[in-house]
């Protein structure tokens, strides 16, 4: 990791999001190969590039490039959520993504995601590796490949990650919903 933190970052916040490399790359005008090789440590981007990707995230350069290895949960087993997990992504009226635990190393990431009524995921996205979801709060519409399941509080779901999915608040009260997603 210490060689490659860019790669390495990048990697985990295009899958964070549910970005194939393919997507990533034509929205910033470059070829899914060369994403793949910063992702590997064998590119380096240019700052116009950098910066391509930084606003396609809605991200700073800074959280990229920096070497936050002293906030990493490495030896950690038990946590606090105002003190421990991160918002790695808000998008106003549609969600909030807490990442729980920033281990690296560990490829099962976790997650909170908030919901306002009305929001959601409202594009269908699809990538490698499965997906686990448990509703804290409220009600969700979770579509997988354009078949609707109602998720109900208490109730969870499990499915793997190629199939389209998109997840929809409809309800008058906001959903919370523990996400955990395990790439391949």
């Amino acid at each position: 990791m210490k060689n490659n933190i860019l790669g390495e970052k990048l990697r985990n916040l295009r899958k964070s999001q549910g970005y194939s490399l393919n997507q990533l790359a034509k929205a910033i005008g470059k070829t899914k190969s060369y994403i793949s090789m910063i992702e590997n440590g064998k590119a380096i981007p240019s700052m116009a590039t950098l910066k391509a990707i930084t606003n396609f995230f809605g991200v700073n350069i800074s959280d990229l490039l920096e070497n936050d290895e002293k906030d990493i949960h490495l030896n950690k087993e038990s946590f606090q959520f105002d003190k421990d997990a991160e918002l790695i992504y808000a998008k106003k009226d549609l969600y909030n993504l807490y990442l729980l635990i920033k281990n690296p190393l560990l490829k099962m990431k976790t997650y909170l995601v908030e919901i306002p009524p009305g929001g959601g995921y409202h594009q269908e996205i699809k990538h490698e590796g499965e997906e686990f979801g448990y509703v804290i709060e409220g009600e969700i519409e979770l579509t997988l490949n354009n078949q609707i399941h109602t998720i109900t509080h208490g109730n969870y779901f499990y499915f793997q990650s190629h199939k389209k999915h998109k997840v929809k608040n409809k309800k008058n009260l906001p959903a919370k919903v523990l996400w955990i997603y395990l790439p391949k």
